[in-house]
């Protein structure tokens, strides 16, 4: 899997995780910690990816969002 990939999943699985805790981080800290990185990731992407790159980070995705829809609530809390 290509650096970019990587690091893309990364920020989105922070992003989960910041998302499942007991208390609200802030809308800055959000914005600035993990949103952008991962907007500059996937510009990254656009940019010197392949398609390839482009599908492993959409089934990156995919599987995260899977792990946290098939998750009973009482687990992520």
């Amino acid at each position: 899997m290509n650096k970019i990939v990587k690091r893309a999943l990364g920020h989105f699985k922070v992003l989960i995780e910041h998302s499942l805790r007991p208390y609200e981080p802030s809308p800055e800290h959000i914005l600035k910690r993990m949103v952008k990185p991962l907007c500059q990731d996937v510009s990254a992407m656009q940019k010197k990816g392949t398609r390839n790159d482009s599908w492993e980070f959409l089934q990156g995705l995919a599987e995260a969002c899977r792990v946290i829809l098939n998750q009973p609530e009482q687990e992520r809390k």
